[in-house]
């Protein structure tokens, strides 16, 4: 969604940026502002069928990019999350409180900045009740730390060699590559287009 409204994506680490080293101690909220910690966690809660608190977190992160003196996107924004996550029976409805619920519902404001966030604390404190301590031990954050350690040893070769280098990206060269075509001399050409019209 925050594509569609133009919201910058921020969230990405530029390849010259330190790789930021996460740690289990640190408060939730505050790992769930990095993009990447926050897509594994993201997918560990999908496959516990606990997905929609996460993406709900998500979206309303998104919707903090969107500048306060734009209403019109902020609202269109906002009854989109209302729509997916705050309605009874939404698609991916959240677990708050009525009292949250209503105050959601019932805003004269939809543009208001402060719109989710009893909500989002709600959400939060879910999160860190039930899928928090389950991730740390997770493949899913198994998987997070080997990449995150593959993207330091990129960049730890790139700052020593001054070459951008991907450990996912391999070379390919001459014969390997499935698209190399033989160079062939004039010389051969003809003798080859000679010998087929003979």
């Amino acid at each position: 969604m925050g594509q569609a409204l133009g919201i910058p994506d921020s969230g990405l680490l530029l390849q010259t940026e330190a790789v930021q080293v996460i740690d289990p101690n640190e408060p939730l909220d505050k790992l769930l502002l990095d993009k990447r910690f926050r897509q594994s966690f993201m997918a560990f809660a999908d496959s516990c069928l606990a997905g929609e608190s996460v993406h709900f977190y998500d979206e309303v992160h998104e919707l903090g990019k969107l500048p306060v003196n734009d209403p019109v996107r902020r609202i269109y924004m906002a009854r989109y999350i209302i729509d997916k996550y705050i309605v009874a029976g939404a698609a991916m409805e959240v677990n708050i409180s009525h009292r949250s619920r209503q105050e959601i519902l019932t805003t004269a404001d939809l543009a208001h900045p402060n719109l989710f966030n009893n909500a989002l604390n709600e959400v939060m404190q879910l999160m860190k009740t039930n899928l928090a301590k389950d991730y740390w031990s997770s493949m899913y954050f198994m998987k997070f730390k080997e990449e995150a350690s593959m993207r330091s040893n990129g960049l730890e070769l790139e700052q020593m060699t001054g070459l951008n280098f991907s450990p996912r990206l391999s070379s390919v060269h001459g014969a390997d590559d499935p698209f190399h075509q033989e160079q062939f001399s004039k010389g051969s050409a003809n003798d080859s287009h000679a010998s087929d019209t003979q």
